[in-house]
C-alpha cells in the first residue's frame, strides 16, 4: 500500500455519491472530471492546497498540465502530482497510460523533484485485461527521452503509485465498485 493517504471507496461515497449510487451515465468526460474533482477535493482535505490542471515550468513547447496538484500551503512548488486516465484494456489503452506516467515523471522533473508522491490513476469499466504494470514500473525505473529530447529520471525518493477505479456497467449506467493501489516505485 501506498505510504501517502489515499482516497478509499467509503470516502469516495460519501463525498461523491454519484460515484457508487448506479446513477452516473459515461457520457463525454463526465467520469474523468468527477475523477479529476476526487483527486482535488482529497487533497484539499489532507490539507493541501490543491489546484486542477497544475502546469509544469518550463514547458518550451511540449506543455505538461497534470490534473491535480498539492502543494503545501506554504511552498510554490507541488509535493503531489495526479493524472486520471480512461483505461480501455486495449494496446492503445497502454500507450496512454504510459504517456501519462512519462508526464508526470517529466513534470516532477520540471518542478526539480519537489513531488514526492506521483499518481497515475486509471478508470475502467465492465471487463477489460489488466493494465501492464511491469511496463509501467519499467519506465519509472529506467526513465526515458522526452519528445523535446531531454533524459527523465525518477528520483528514489519519489513514490509512484498506480490507482485503479473499477467501474461495473449496469445497463446504460456504471458504478464504482472499488479502487485498487499497487506502488510502481
Amino acid at each position: 500500500m501506498a505510504k501517502s493517504p489515499m482516497p478509499d471507496i467509503a470516502w469516495i461515497s460519501d463525498t461523491f455519491p454519484l460515484m457508487t449510487s448506479g446513477k452516473l451515465l459515461d457520457q463525454d468526460v463526465l467520469v474523468h472530471s468527477l475523477g479529476c474533482s476526487v483527486w482535488n477535493t482529497f487533497g484539499h482535505e489532507q490539507s493541501f492546497m490543491a489546484m486542477v490542471e497544475c502546469p509544469a515550468p518550463g514547458t518550451f513547447g511540449a506543455d505538461i498540465r497534470s490534473d491535480s496538484g498539492w502543494f503545501d500551503k506554504a511552498a510554490s512548488s507541488p509535493l503531489c502530482l495526479v493524472e486520471f486516465e480512461r483505461f480501455d484494456g486495449s494496446v492503445r489503452g497502454q500507450q496512454k497510460l504510459e504517456e501519462k506516467l512519462k508526464n508526470l515523471l517529466e513534470a516532477a522533473q520540471r518542478w526539480g523533484h519537489s513531488p514526492k508522491t506521483l499518481v497515475l490513476s486509471a478508470w475502467s469499466q465492465g471487463l477489460v485485461s489488466a493494465p501492464d504494470t511491469q511496463k509501467l514500473k519499467e519506465i519509472c525505473r529506467s526513465g526515458f527521452t522526452s519528445s523535446t529530447g531531454t533524459q527523465v529520471h525518477s528520483m528514489p525518493d519519489v513514490e509512484v503509485i498506480f490507482s485503479r477505479f473499477l467501474f461495473i456497467k449496469n445497463l446504460n449506467t456504471i458504478v464504482l465498485d472499488r479502487v485498487h493501489y499497487e506502488v510502481l516505485m
